[in-house]
């Protein structure tokens, strides 16, 4: 899933993201008693070369029978939703993103594309939504982060048998797309609040991950999201873990042996996946 991201101070920031040595990200199992699945929280983007894989990890990957991510990652399947995403997002009737805007909301765009060297004219027909998508891809390019996270490097290791997934492209650009005008200029008004703390916060969120320590990383999410409205934070994230419940039930009724693998931010926190299984009856046990 496309995850909001911010800005700026490439080197400073990119001093710091090795990986620890002895990196470990959270993985659970969920069990009903006579079958089990695992759970394992990604990060969708990381800076290049930075190590993540445990020999746990790597166990629980080749044992299991399906291996399901939250949507297909693949160039073909991210070139086709890349497209309705464009489609979606543009101003098809003359209106222009800066009519939108107020003049000090103008200035800090025109500032951060100035920053970027991306011309603003790239911008000005793009709905605000899709503007913060381009806006968050900017500065993880600036930042030296890629779409290199676990997703994008499991997926290709996998014959497409093996693969399952949770929701559809579709589904996902509508957790963008769908917003008000209000909120999607909300969306904005975050995004570009929070340019300067992107590196610190990056490095933070990659240290609390890559450790396994899914309580800094609820920290954090709190802080990063603190500006949107709630109709976009239940899209984002408590409408999709309720939605995943009934799959996730289906595996274990069916003894599927999956390894499950979504964005951290939807194990940890209020209302989160592992929680919600718990409700149902489910054993979870952290096991990395």
């Amino acid at each position: 899933m496309t995850k909001l991201a911010r800005l700026s101070a490439p080197l400073l920031a990119l001093m710091s993201f090795a990986a620890p040595a002895l990196a470990a990200p959270a993985m659970w199992e969920v069990s009903d008693g006579d079958s089990k699945i695992w759970l394992f929280g990604s990060v969708h983007v990381l800076p290049d070369g930075f190590e993540w894989r445990t020999p746990l990890f790597d166990a629980t990957l080749a044992k299991a029978d399906k291996v399901v991510f939250e949507a297909d990652v693949s160039p073909a399947a991210q070139a086709e939703i890349g497209a309705k995403a464009f489609a979606t997002g543009i101003y098809t009737d003359g209106t222009l993103l800066t009519d939108l805007l107020s003049d000090a909301q103008e200035q800090r765009v025109r500032a951060f594309m100035a920053s970027t060297g991306i011309p603003m004219g790239s911008i000005l027909a793009m709905k605000p939504w899709l503007a913060v998508n381009t806006i968050s891809v900017a500065a993880m390019t600036e930042l030296g982060m890629s779409a290199q996270g676990v997703e994008f490097v499991v997926q290709p290791e996998l014959p497409p048998e093996r693969v399952g997934y949770l929701e559809t492209g579709d589904e996902q650009l509508a957790v963008l797309s769908t917003g008000s005008d209000a909120e999607q200029l909300a969306m904005l008004d975050v995004t570009l609040e929070q340019v300067d703390l992107l590196p610190k916060m990056l490095q933070k969120m990659l240290r609390g991950w890559s450790t396994g320590s899914p309580e800094r990383l609820v920290k954090l999410f709190e802080v990063e999201m603190g500006g949107h409205e709630e109709a976009y934070f239940d899209r984002l994230l408590y409408a999709r873990n309720r939605n995943w419940i009934a799959p996730l039930e289906a595996m274990l009724a069916d003894n599927e042996q999956a390894l499950v693998i979504v964005g951290a931010a939807h194990l940890v926190g209020p209302h989160n996946v592992l929680g919600l299984l718990e409700e149902q009856g489910y054993t979870v046990t952290r096991v990395q």
